[in-house]
């Protein structure tokens, strides 16, 4: 792959990702401020803007995710999601994934506007979109109705989130790693 596709005139060319993320660290906080612990990611990603990650670190927000925004990402040198994800353990519960190539995501995938987080991240390194470590930061949610404001359990599990993001990237202290199995990637 060439990094390149066709753009809309004839002999035009546009760039297939953003090469302004080339070899730095993307950190992608994920969520809707509008449904309670949903918010988490994004507010993750206002700490970590708001503190520091880092040199050579992006730290952005987003309220969705699709396959157009992950190819923005492609020259990165790692990739950390954080968002709300229900595992199963109780809220507040920070769990960290590290995503891997699956056998066969291409033809696992039946719907493309269902897909959800993993089969995304998925199909973007199954199809060699990221030549980098992709992980995911997850917090068990308590309260996904609509409203502003984490619930206690969620709040108090913020600046775990963090440290677990910095950890990630690297620039953490090590600490213990919460874990709860997953449809697909692997426990870190």
């Amino acid at each position: 792959m060439d990094g390149r596709s066709t753009g809309s005139k004839v002999g035009q060319t546009a760039p297939l990702w953003d090469h302004s993320f080339d070899g730095k660290a993307v950190v992608i906080g994920l969520g809707n401020p509008y449904m309670r612990d949903d918010a988490i990611g994004i507010l993750v990603a206002r700490e970590l803007r708001r503190t520091g990650a880092g040199p050579g670190v992006e730290v952005l927000d987003y309220h969705a995710l699709d396959l157009s925004t992950l190819l923005s990402f492609g020259g990165a040198s790692r990739v950390v999601v954080v968002d709300a994800l229900k595992g199963g353990g109780p809220p507040g519960t920070v769990s960290r994934y590290s995503i891997n190539p699956a056998e066969s995501a291409l033809g696992r995938v039946l719907d493309l506007h269902g897909m959800q987080l993993y089969d995304m991240l998925d199909l973007a390194n199954h199809a060699e979109l990221f030549a980098c470590p992709v992980f995911i930061v997850g917090v068990e949610p308590e309260d996904l109705s609509l409203g502003e404001g984490l619930s206690p359990s969620v709040s108090a599990a913020l600046p775990l989130a963090v440290q677990a993001v910095l950890d990630e990237l690297g620039r953490g202290r090590d600490r213990p790693r919460r874990s709860a199995a997953t449809r697909r990637g692997s426990q870190t």
